[in-house]
């Protein structure tokens, strides 16, 4: 593989395969979000791209950017937004990446 995007549940299989990708010296871009319902069912919460380079690594462990501690929350498996907070996401990470190959600024 020449670069990894990984979207996955934090846990020990994440983490695994993290620790796996700086081992080989492979780039990846991470995504996740934290999500809570407010009153009235609303969503707040934030969406997160972390990126992982040979020239950028420490930044990841250092200032704990990539969650491996699941915190039980059920509220993905019960929002439909959730789909589109995961598109966003998963657009951000392209564009990061595009960035990354110089295609964008």
């Amino acid at each position: 593989m020449a670069f990894v995007f990984i979207c996955m549940d934090a846990g020990d299989s994440k983490k695994a395969v993290v620790t796996k990708l700086e081992e080989l010296s492979i780039p990846f871009i991470d995504v996740g979000m934290g999500v809570e319902l407010s009153e009235g069912d609303n969503l707040r919460g934030i969406v997160r791209v972390t990126t992982s380079t040979n020239e950028m690594r420490d930044h990841v462990r250092q200032n704990q950017r990539i969650s491996f501690q699941g915190d039980g929350n059920d509220v993905y498996a019960r929002i439909i937004q959730i789909a589109d907070l995961n598109a966003l996401n998963a657009a951000l990470a392209v564009i990061r990446w595009k960035k990354l190959c110089g295609f964008l600024r």
